[in-house]
């Protein structure tokens, strides 16, 4: 995830400076900070992007960029923050497929439209997510897994970043695919979800890659399968979780920075706005 994020920060700092770029009093742009919102709670994946992100645009634009984390409601907070900001182009948003598309079809009461309220400048990149289990678990694979599950309907709980995101929906398809009954628990971001999940308050939790390799490396947790058609390079030890018994489960999340749509010179940038679609 590293590479990729960096191959396309230049290029990003590039579309926002001229897509956030003031049509009326100011000569330069930025004359003062910017804000980068992250919908998520430090620590995760979307966390992990932004601040690599900050650091090339900072660079780039000779001025500081400020991340913040406004995390909760599976994202939709801090999306719909930068959905209702002033559309100056100093504040601008790390979106990702849960907060872009999914949300919209999950909630009920969303207070901000993605189509309406936020235009994406760039696309950043695509991530596999991973399945993984707590280390007590007794299941070194995906069947062994399903039958464990299988042996107390409804007593296990899966863990996510949140109720309606791409982690969320993860455990829901793999709940239907494989015919299990569990609980979903929800977390206001990946990491203390992570935290039960070492502490065995949950048996397993679908997540970015990015955001747990290193408890896999280090051993804390359990690799299952990625999510992805093809085995991930980093982890090519760990399978798909189609190849290990599910074919139709394929799955990845992706990120795009947003600026609000009234952004004057990124209506111009975006006169075919985009829709966002998976």
């Amino acid at each position: 995830m590293r590479s990729i994020t960096r191959r396309h920060a230049l290029a990003f700092t590039l579309s926002a400076a001229a897509a956030v770029r003031s049509a009326q009093a100011e000569e330069r742009f930025p004359q003062r900070p910017l804000r980068l919102v992250v919908p998520y709670a430090p620590g995760a994946s979307t966390d992990t992007v932004a601040r690599l992100i900050a650091r090339h645009m900072g660079d780039h634009l000779k001025q500081t960029i400020v991340v913040e984390n406004r995390s909760g409601a599976g994202g939709t907070i801090g999306t719909g923050e930068v959905a209702r900001s002033e559309a100056d182009g100093y504040t601008i948003l790390l979106g990702n497929l849960s907060t872009l598309v999914l949300s919209r079809f999950l909630f009920r009461k969303l207070n901000y439209a993605p189509d309406r309220d936020l235009v994406p400048l760039v696309h950043i990149a695509h991530i596999p997510n991973i399945l993984v289990t707590n280390r007590d678990v007794p299941a070194a694979n995906l069947r062994e897994l399903i039958a464990y599950l299988k042996s107390s309907p409804g007593r296990y709980g899966f863990g996510s970043a949140g109720q309606g995101t791409i982690m969320h929906l993860s455990g829901e398809l793999f709940r239907r695919l494989a015919g299990v009954d569990m609980v979903h628990v929800p977390y206001r971001g990946s990491q203390p979800g992570l935290q039960d999940l070492i502490a065995g308050n949950i048996v397993m939790m679908f997540d970015n890659v990015p955001g747990t390799i290193g408890l896999v490396q280090s051993n804390a947790i359990r690799p299952i399968g990625v999510s992805t058609e093809v085995r991930v390079p980093a982890l090519p030890s760990v399978p798909t979780i189609s190849e290990s018994g599910l074919p139709e489960f394929v799955n990845k999340s992706w990120f795009a920075i947003c600026v609000h749509a009234r952004t004057p010179a990124a209506q111009k940038i975006n006169s075919k706005k985009p829709r966002f679609t998976q």
